[in-house]
């Protein structure tokens, strides 16, 4: 303890040179109490320190909780981005096929499936699709029974009169057995030819 040091290298020595022992003592009585931690004081430190081991116990406790929801912050994070991948993923995949539906695409599945699904085409920061036009152009040689035929119309004259079909009775969305019989009947070469448009094999 400092005090007791500078008492002892502070000590009355006697003529003999030798430390005055009871000069010291009297001097140790009456320092102790100044510098003597009280039973009470030590205590209280005790407790202070038990109370600081408990805290840390506790924070490295909490430290593992925390960690643990970290990971459950992470986890839910991770579902979050998925569902947004997929919100973003669904929302363009309904304006690419309202676009190809624009263009004359009659299934846009199939074309879609054909390019190699979503992520082939291009979308803008609105998630808008980009050079459709341009990237249907092969399509519409490769598998034009996906497409509308529109210059069906002004080739189909029924020999006993009557309007223009104009559209494709063997078409997937606009499937007719009745015109297609008529047309069978009236007119087969043109059947056979909206029958390859529609993805028949003849």
């Amino acid at each position: 303890m400092e005090w007791l040091r500078k008492l002892l290298e502070g000590a009355k020595k006697k003529e003999d040179g030798s430390i005055d022992i009871d000069d010291l003592m009297k001097q140790v009585n009456t320092e102790f109490p100044k510098n003597a931690v009280p039973k009470s004081t030590y205590n209280d430190v005790s407790e202070q320190l038990k109370t600081a081991n408990a805290t840390i116990t506790d924070l490295k406790k909490n430290n593992v909780d925390n960690d643990a929801l970290q990971q459950t912050i992470k986890e839910h994070e991770t579902t979050i981005k998925t569902l947004k991948d997929n919100a973003t993923k669904t929302e363009k995949e309904y304006v690419l096929k309202d676009k190809l539906k624009d263009l004359g695409v009659t299934d846009a599945d199939y074309l879609i499936y054909k390019h190699g699904g979503i992520n082939k085409f291009n979308f803008d920061g609105d998630n808008k699709p980009i050079g459709v036009e341009d990237i249907i152009k092969p399509y519409k040689e490769s598998i034009p029974h996906v497409f509308k035929n529109d210059t069906v119309k002004p080739k189909y004259n029924p020999a006993a009169g009557g309007d223009p079909i104009g559209v494709n009775p063997f078409a997937k969305e606009t499937y007719n057995l009745t015109q297609q019989g008529k047309l069978l009947k009236e007119n087969p070469a043109l059947a056979k030819e909206l029958m390859a448009a529609a993805g028949f094999k003849l």
